[in-house]
């Protein structure tokens, strides 16, 4: 689900410059090339749809169980591909993209969530880093199968990891222990752990979950909810978290990379370049998977701002001194080097463990709906900048689009090291217990 979730964010990338007649006019379904304006509902119309998903699978996940929520939601996804195999016109472009939004956008609201209910401890951080290396994984195929197949094909492609979802999911995998704690029904809890961990002793970890629904349960009530001081630090975080994630830039790039590199004038053609990005960004994300459960997560967040920060300073530089007549020639590999470098800091930190900490910092009984409340605001903010880039880079031109974004990193750091928490190896009661100012837990690590 996350695969065909992300193929929406790397699939502008190599298809609109064929929609807009850029290359491979042959292979546009379109009747005449797209507009600019086209061009940029097409691309944001995913992240627009995103925001609909999350709107009611928080309540929904609560009510029947964040399996059954997923396993609906991924049918959008799947009728967005069938309609992508027939597109002939815009407006189906327009639904199709919006219809993979829907499902994107419970992936992102549901998935995290669930993964922090059915991991242990120890290795929570690394499960939650499955789903950008899944969105990883199928961006490569985009941009290696990409600028070689039609959209159609590629619809087609992208039908098997429904398939497999719907299949796999449906019949090997458990619902949460904490939906089933959260519904009082415990003995389903406990086969459902049993089936986790293939094995019998799971009593400890069980009675853990009971004490901590329990806590939150009795100190959250509906009336009391806005006025928690832990939910006030979990909207401070999350708003901190999702905004210098998107504002950071990350869809303009991975949406338009490779008109990027061809406005940079790259020694390599651009679709190349992108080929090249995203192996690096797979293998970065499966070394963060290998170190995510042994370095702070405030640590790794930290590094990765600054890694990112200078790497779009740096690109700006390039793309001002371009613009003012200076012979780039031997600086060519600039820009691959930087973006080699945003993007490998981004999948280290900002793109998976922004999730993997939100979804331990919320309490069990507001999960479902803190992460929706997460999933909404960031793809929200996602739509407005895939929205805003092509028009901001043709007004102030690509030095000061990226030096906009080097600025919100640049605040964004700050952010980091006065106001997240540290929450590798907690538990969801240390946690709460440190959100609540508990200094002693927050020594213990």
């Amino acid at each position: 689900m996350s695969m065909v979730g992300g193929m929406g964010y790397g699939w502008p990338s190599p298809f609109i410059p064929k929609l807009n007649g850029a290359i491979d006019p042959d292979m546009n379904p379109l009747p005449q090339p797209t507009t600019i304006m086209e061009d940029a509902w097409i691309t944001s119309l995913h992240t627009l749809g995103s925001i609909f998903g999350p709107l009611f699978s928080g309540v929904l996940a609560d009510k029947f169980g964040r399996k059954i929520v997923l396993i609906i939601f991924s049918l959008p996804m799947v009728a967005a591909n069938i309609v992508f195999i027939f597109a002939n016109s815009v407006t189906l472009f327009y639904i199709a993209r919006f219809l993979l939004g829907i499902g994107n956008g419970v992936s992102i609201s549901l998935i995290p969530a669930y993964v922090s209910e059915i991991s242990e401890t120890q290795n929570r951080g690394t499960t939650s880093l499955f789903m950008p290396l899944m969105i990883c994984a199928i961006q490569n195929l985009l941009y290696f199968v990409g600028p070689y197949v039609t959209v159609r094909m590629m619809a087609m492609i992208s039908l098997i990891p429904s398939c497999l979802f719907l299949v796999h999911f449906g019949f090997c995998v458990p619902e949460s222990p904490y939906y089933y704690v959260l519904k009082d029904k415990t003995e389903e809890a406990e086969e459902c752990l049993k089936n986790l961990r293939k094995t019998t002793d799971v009593k400890k970890e069980l009675v853990d979950i009971i004490r901590n629904v329990e806590e939150t349960r009795t100190k959250l009530s509906c009336k009391e909810i806005f006025f928690s001081r832990v939910l006030r630090k979990c909207f401070v975080i999350t708003i901190g978290l999702m905004f210098f994630q998107q504002f950071s830039g990350i869809l303009a790039i991975v949406s338009y990379s490779q008109t990027i590199f061809d406005s940079a004038g790259s020694s390599l053609p651009g679709y190349v370049c992108v080929m090249i990005i995203g192996v690096v960004q797979t293998l970065t994300v499966v070394i963060t998977i290998c170190i995510v459960d042994k370095i702070n997560r405030k640590t790794l967040m930290i590094f990765s701002y600054a890694g990112m920060l200078v790497s779009l300073t740096t690109l700006g530089i390039y793309f001002y001194l371009l613009n003012l007549g200076y012979n780039a020639t031997s600086f060519s590999w600039c820009p691959i080097a930087s973006i080699m470098v945003y993007i490998c800091c981004f999948n280290i930190a900002p793109g998976g463990l922004s999730w993997t900490i939100l979804g331990e910092i919320f309490p069990p009984n507001v999960k479902s709906t803190l992460s929706s409340f997460a999933a909404v605001f960031v793809v929200t903010l996602a739509f407005s900048v895939s929205f805003i880039f092509p028009h901001l880079s043709k007004l102030l031109g690509m030095a000061w689009s990226m030096w906009t974004f080097a600025i919100f990193l640049s605040f964004g750091l700050g952010f980091l090291v006065f106001v997240l928490p540290e929450t590798r190896k907690k538990t969801f009661s240390e946690i709460q217990s440190v959100l609540r100012g508990d200094n002693n837990v927050e020594l213990k690590t």
